[in-house]
């Protein structure tokens, strides 16, 4: 009675593992406040990158929270396809994302253009040049008599 027992105890313990457990369709996907997701969607329209680990530091989420969120996104159109290998590691690329109105963040090109746009709108319609030669003639003379010798591009 005992070596039965026994046989079908271990048989148990060897069967098992290949058995389905109920658990494991539950812990598929990891649940996330409502809240969590608005806030996403405001950190995808202010930046252009951001991965699993950030989304969680800054929403206060687990990791396996902040990658289903990502995930749920992702197959939104809120943000790409997720790149990365590793859980924390895993980041995507913003669709929604705003380009910000000041200029601190633009291009130097951008910069520049929207400076003389701003120039242009100050200005009369009508600009003369002014005449330069009467002041770089003073300048010369004043550094002949201080003893500086002119190079002969300067002179000309």
């Amino acid at each position: 009675m005992r070596r039965r027992g026994f046989l079908q105890m271990l048989g148990g313990a060897l069967a098992a593992p290949l058995l389905p457990s109920a658990s494991f369709a539950t812990a598929s996907k990891a649940a996330y406040p409502a809240s969590a997701l608005n806030a996403a969607i405001y950190h995808a329209q202010q930046s252009v990158n951001f991965s699993v680990f950030a989304l969680a530091q800054q929403l206060g989420l687990r990791l396996d929270q902040a990658e289903q969120l990502m995930a749920d996104m992702s197959a939104r159109g809120i943000v790409g396809p997720l790149q990365g290998r590793t859980q924390a590691g895993r980041w995507a690329r913003s669709k929604v994302w705003r380009h910000p109105v000041g200029s601190m963040n633009r291009t130097p090109k951008a910069q520049r253009t929207a400076a003389e746009d701003a120039q242009v709108a100050d200005q009369p319609d009508t600009f003369k040049e002014p005449d330069l030669s009467k002041f770089m003639a003073h300048l010369y003379d004043l550094c002949r008599s201080q003893g500086m010798a002119l190079h002969p591009r300067c002179a000309a």
